[in-house]
């Protein structure tokens, strides 16, 4: 059986951020929290939501202390200032981090306790409007119904379930992403989209949204790299994040990501570095379950097949495509990174404790997962 749906309506294109603060006022909002960074929060974009929330005449609460892989004891600190200040809605600013983080202090909003009494448990008193303004073509969040979370007490990512109520993706605010960031968002929107794709349950919303996120990866992102003010490709960019993100909320992601968050949880590394190193090696491991999906992946890139090929070459004709895709984007290996092969292969058993591994189209054993995490560190140097 196969599910699909948008859990956020969505606002597009460019100038939208003016539309903000009526938008909010249309939920019912009077005092909003804005949740997000301290790089995000001194750009121009910020400044702009907080003039379009004020001129509608709502009162702010600013919190705008996240940091990457947003810890429990940040989302802890966001509910109880939350709660003190008895606001009515949630405002994101940012990429991922912001945007999962607000979904943590909604969770505690209209609840007791601490996040991570609420991890992967739906039961809870609903909160607020959360109203996502993206700033990074990543991590699909504002269409997703899961926020990620570091567990600090277990130093594994783990998650809450809460969807967004709006989100605006306005390309103007995105211009300012540099190319380095620009390269790591994107290479999350193609792990997001190609796990989506080979997921064990096959979805036709997904495939279809998720083939055209990957499209639209391979033909921009190396434009809005080379020229950040090319709003044509940021917003295409954009675009494909979003697709991606409601392809794998359906689908859901497995392999790639289970890896991705135990690489991170240890080593702190960001997540599209690793979705980009891991990526490679997990088509490989899809396409000897289900060739002809890994197969679409590939022509969305704009791979051509001959049709004689055979399931293993398949998945090493779409590795290779992608190591190449990334390599032009100067994503660094593990090796420039200063990993050692040997410290990789050990967080072998966290690919197993994470959430994402539940959904793998084939169960792993210990040694197959050791020979993928081997394979990404040799193959991509």
């Amino acid at each position: 059986m196969g599910r699909y749906a948008q859990t956020c309506p969505i606002i597009y294109g460019a100038g939208t951020i003016s539309l903000l603060g009526e938008e909010v006022k249309k939920l019912g909002c009077s005092k909003v929290m804005v949740v997000s960074d301290k790089i995000v929060s001194e750009k121009q974009t910020y400044a702009k939501c907080k003039k379009s929330l004020l001129t509608a005449g709502l009162e702010i609460v600013e919190f705008t202390e996240i940091i990457p892989d947003p810890p429990d004891y940040m989302i802890n600190q966001g509910g109880e200032l939350a709660k003190a200040e008895k606001i009515d809605g949630i405002i994101a600013i940012g990429g991922g981090s912001p945007m999962d983080a607000a979904k943590g202090i909604n969770v505690l909003v209209n609840n007791p306790g601490t996040v991570n009494q609420y991890f992967g448990n739906p039961f809870y008193t609903p909160g607020v409007p959360v109203v996502m303004v993206v700033t990074t073509a990543g991590t699909g969040s504002e269409s997703t119904s899961v926020g990620v979370i570091t567990d600090t007490a277990n130093n594994v990512k783990n998650s809450v379930i809460c969807n967004a109520t709006l989100g605006i993706l306005d390309p103007e605010a995105t211009l300012t992403a540099p190319p380095e960031l620009t390269a790591q968002t994107g290479m999350d929107t193609f792990a997001h989209a190609a796990e989506a794709i080979t997921a064990k349950i096959p979805n036709p919303k997904s495939e279809l949204l998720a083939s055209d996120a990957i499209n639209k990866v391979v033909a921009n992102l190396p434009l809005a790299i080379a020229d950040g003010q090319n709003i044509e490709a940021r917003g295409e960019l954009l675009l494909a994040s979003n697709f991606a993100g409601i392809a794998f909320n359906d689908a859901l992601v497995h392999l790639g990501h289970a890896i991705a968050h135990a690489v991170g949880a240890k080593f702190h590394i960001t997540h599209g570095i690793v979705c980009a190193l891991a990526l490679p090696e997990v088509m490989k491991y899809a396409a000897d379950i289900n060739e002809q999906k890994v197969k679409i992946v590939g022509e969305a890139m704009g791979i051509r097949f001959s049709g004689q090929e055979s399931p293993k070459e398949i998945g090493e004709l779409v590795a290779q495509g992608i190591r190449g895709f990334a390599k032009n984007l100067d994503i660094k290996s593990f090796e420039a990174l200063g990993i050692a092969r040997k410290e990789l292969l050990e967080i072998t058993p966290l690919v197993f404790k994470d959430a994402c591994y539940n959904f793998v189209p084939k169960e792993l054993t210990q040694a197959e997962v050791e020979v993928i995490l081997g394979n990404m560190y040799d193959n991509y140097k």
